[in-house]
């Protein structure tokens, strides 16, 4: 993929570091939220009475069911072992893996985009991220799942000769072990290799990510038979990881309704933050933990995609020009496949099922502020603003993303719209 070309300007060195200093401090910032007070709160909060428990129940050998692969649980599992079972011990590998997505999304956003301003800006908007906050601070697999994510698509930018396909393929393979949802990532992978002049190769190690995903599933059964054991009376691992695999299709459209669930074509709209809990204190404080977006790179993010889709009928279309090595190319292709197993609606999906996704759109934001930042003098400027903007959001709502206790005028002021009324007391 070729880089963003911007126009060339004169330099603005204040405009430079000012979003060094603007990505710094959303580093301190994203790393101190996702670590401070990580024991509250010390009790099991939403789906955490289901990962947590099943990571102990592979620590202790005991049968249970879950539709999902084990290697989430699996990292849970390592911090449940080190810190025991509580609050710390559920949440201290989310967190790390949190921690870590932020130099990892600098990474990425250097090697997809060949520029600094790129990877400053990446990596700003992933620390400061609310919803990832929250998703770092709880014992709970989606975090994990877009890390693995980020790195399988760092792994195809880093190929650069046939023998190196085979990273991203195992990091494909363990990215899928962590939930299925994450299979369409092959297409922008397979994209970035084809372009590359690598599609033989991707195409003939297709079946290292299969292997790679069976072989994490197959110890998950011989630790702890998931659909085996005492749920199908069957010892042989074998058929435990094919009857596993048939419970798990079986079961992957059923859910149990929820006021908080929302169809997918609200989530770039961001119309049902999940409230993961919610507790009212005697002094008549309200601490929350609410899993919703940084709301001007949410919503920003969301225009940068339909601006790109524009973009791409725009110069195919309109000017006849090649568009097969534009950088949006793979970004929303990696975003549209990753969206579209959820329009037939056969599960009852919720906000935290766009996290795969929301990632690309934010590397569409970025493509475009670059573009920005070499328009005209004041161009920079702007994206200056837009970054301290950002981290202002962020800033705002930490305090009900993080269980901090605010009075509850102060969470009424947090409640933007009408849909989000679920979070308000009443």
């Amino acid at each position: 993929m070729r880089g963003v070309k911007s126009p060339q300007v004169h330099r603005r060195p204040w405009a430079d570091y000012a979003v060094v200093f603007i990505a710094t401090f959303a580093l301190a910032m994203g790393w101190f939220a996702r670590l401070y007070h990580l024991g509250f709160p010390p009790t099991l909060v939403w789906d955490e009475i289901y990962f947590p428990v099943f990571a102990r129940n592979y620590l202790n050998e005991v049968p249970f069911f879950d539709l999902h692969p084990p290697l989430g649980k699996f990292i849970i599992a390592i911090g449940i072992a080190l810190f025991g079972d509580t609050a710390i011990g559920w949440r201290v590998m989310p967190a790390l893996f949190g921690c870590a997505m932020v130099p990892l999304a600098a990474v990425l956003g250097w090697y997809y985009f060949k520029e600094r301003l790129a990877a400053l800006l990446l990596a700003t908007f992933i620390a400061c991220e609310t919803i990832l906050i929250v998703y770092s601070r709880t014992g709970l697999m989606d975090g994990i799942l877009v890390f693995f994510m980020l790195a399988t698509f760092l792994a195809a930018l880093l190929v650069q000769r046939r023998g190196q396909v085979l990273w991203p393929m195992v990091m494909l393979g363990l990215t899928i072990a962590v939930k299925w949802a994450a299979f369409p990532l092959a297409a922008p992978v397979g994209y970035i290799l084809w372009r590359r002049g690598l599609l033989k190769p991707f195409l003939l190690t297709l079946w290292v990510p299969a292997v790679v995903y069976l072989a994490v599933v197959f110890f998950g059964q011989l630790i702890s038979p998931t659909g085996g054991g005492q749920f199908f009376n069957e010892s042989n691992v074998f058929k435990n990881v094919f009857r596993w695999h048939r419970q798990a299709l079986a079961n992957v459209s059923n859910a149990v309704p929820n006021d908080q669930a929302s169809p997918w074509w609200s989530w770039p709209l961001m119309t049902r933050p999940v409230l993961l809990y919610h507790h009212e204190y005697a002094t008549g404080k309200v601490a929350t933990v609410l899993a919703v977006g940084n709301p001007l790179v949410w919503w920003s993010s969301t225009v940068a995609v339909i601006a790109g889709f524009c973009e791409l009928w725009w110069l195919r279309a309109v000017r006849w020009r090649p568009i097969a090595d534009h950088p949006l190319v793979p970004i929303l292709l990696g975003y549209l496949c990753l969206l579209l197993p959820w329009v037939p609606g056969t599960r009852i999906p919720y906000l935290y099922n766009y996290l795969p996704i929301y990632p690309f759109a934010i590397l569409a934001l970025v493509y475009w502020l670059c573009r920005l930042w070499g328009y005209r003098s004041w161009g920079a400027w702007v994206v200056v603003a837009f970054a301290a903007c950002a981290v202002a959001a962020a800033l705002y709502f930490l305090p009900v993303a993080t269980a901090l206790p605010t009075s509850p005028e102060s969470l009424r002021q947090h409640i933007w719209f009408g849909s989000w009324h679920h979070v308000q007391l009443d």
